[in-house]
């Protein structure tokens, strides 16, 4: 009898002992049982809640590369609306207007400055 613990179990209403008699290996078994568990449960809440922030945070994340996409495009927009401006100015193929003080040449005297 040494390997089990007896509890005694008196009811309020009638007032009869009863006995119980558990194996101690089977009471520490449950109770490391129970202690796995809860240290689970305490693992698993804080697991979770880290899971909902960084559900919340890719959402973010999300919502700022959907906004990147949405400049990227709008630059490519803008850089088709240019490219057909050029064109339309000649300016394609690298051309530029040049002035002819860009290019080199000396404005032509038509006799209005100084002699």
């Amino acid at each position: 009898m040494a390997s089990r613990l007896t509890f005694l179990v008196l009811t309020s209403k009638t007032g009869v002992p009863r006995r119980l008699s558990v194996n101690k290996y089977l009471l520490y078994c449950l109770l490391i049982l129970l202690a796995g568990l809860c240290a689970g449960g305490i693992i698993g809440t804080r697991k979770h809640r880290e899971n909902i922030l960084l559900k919340k945070e890719y959402q973010v994340l999300v919502a700022k590369k959907r906004q990147m996409e949405s400049v990227g495009r709008s630059v490519a927009e803008i850089k088709k609306e240019q490219r057909t401006i050029r064109e339309l100015l000649g300016l394609e193929d690298g051309t530029k207007y040049q002035t002819p003080a860009s290019s080199g040449q000396e404005p032509a005297d038509h006799g209005t400055g100084p002699p």
